[in-house]
């Protein structure tokens, strides 16, 4: 693979572990980054994330067709504003890790129109909810799925390109339409953090439970609190671009968590009795969908 020159438009947690991620399979690239803040272009030179880094403050003109690979790895929103800036034509490779899809290949399509373009989308699943240059982890991609969605007109080439760079980091890839990648994360990815952070948000809301939690030195939480709450108020400008471009699929899994919460709920108020049976059997469906899902067994 030809990655003489790399540039990662956004170089917190997934940029900057990218980076850390190239630099050790691919030594001899030349990587750029472009990011917010004179405090990240800080962190990242004196970790030697990469070897030029800008501020947009510095407001850099990047010339797209300078480099053999270009990453996007901000948030879903960002994205979508650079991409129609981007040239035509020529042989760069542009990537990015959105979250959602169907707006990314929607304005992908837009820009590049009839024309055969290097543009593919992925999504690496992974992640921490620590933020920033100062979190990455060189082996964050190491094992992971990353989900790949080829826009209409993306050149075969560069799709296979973009599955062997992945492979090549330690991912696992896929590919996925973008209707059924933004169904489909919706219910694994995008619900568990609306209920994660509810979650918290409930328990700290509870004045009996705050007392205390205050008036303990050490966690008072079991083990399912502490899983639970874990990514509860992770990243929120991220999150919150995520929400505005799944609303659609993202609304409909909140309403069929709350159908099945009020199921749930509604089997205390029954005057017979608690139906055990009913309970026990939410319990064994979840611990079966549980195995399929994670491919536990």
């Amino acid at each position: 693979m030809k990655l003489d020159r790399i540039l990662i438009y956004g170089m917190g947690l997934m940029g900057g572990s990218l980076s850390l991620a190239i630099r050790e399979k691919y030594p001899n690239a030349e990587i750029s980054g472009v990011v917010r803040s004179k405090k990240s272009k800080t962190t990242i030179l004196s970790n030697k994330l990469a070897n030029h880094v800008f501020t947009l403050d510095e407001n850099p003109k990047i010339e797209w067709n300078h480099f053999d690979l270009v990453v996007f790895s901000t948030p879903v929103e960002s994205v979508l504003k650079l991409i129609p800036s981007l040239p035509k034509s020529g042989k760069t490779i542009y990537i990015d890790l959105g979250s959602t899809k169907q707006s990314i290949v929607g304005v992908v399509n837009s820009h590049f129109g009839d024309n055969e373009h290097n543009y593919i989308s992925t999504h690496p699943m992974c992640g921490s909810e620590q933020t920033g240059p100062e979190a990455v982890l060189p082996a964050l991609y190491v094992d992971k799925l990353c989900i790949l969605t080829k826009p209409k007109m993306a050149n075969q080439t560069s799709f296979d390109f973009v599955k062997q760079f992945w492979e090549s980091i330690g991912s696992w890839t896929i590919e996925m339409d973008a209707k059924v990648h933004d169904e489909t994360l919706a219910y694994v990815s995008h619900l568990p953090h609306v209920i994660s952070t509810i979650l918290v948000n409930v328990a700290g809301k509870n004045q009996t439970t705050m007392d205390q939690v205050n008036s303990i030195l050490k966690p008072i939480t079991g083990g399912g609190f502490r899983d639970m709450s874990r990514i509860a108020g992770s990243n929120a400008e991220m999150w919150v671009s995520i929400f505005k471009e799944n609303k659609s699929f993202l609304i409909d899994s909140i309403d069929q968590f709350i159908s099945q919460l009020m199921e749930f709920r509604n089997l205390f108020l029954d005057e017979i009795g608690l139906d055990e049976s009913k309970m026990i059997s939410i319990w064994e469906t979840a611990l079966e969908k549980k195995e399929t899902i994670q491919k536990i067994k």
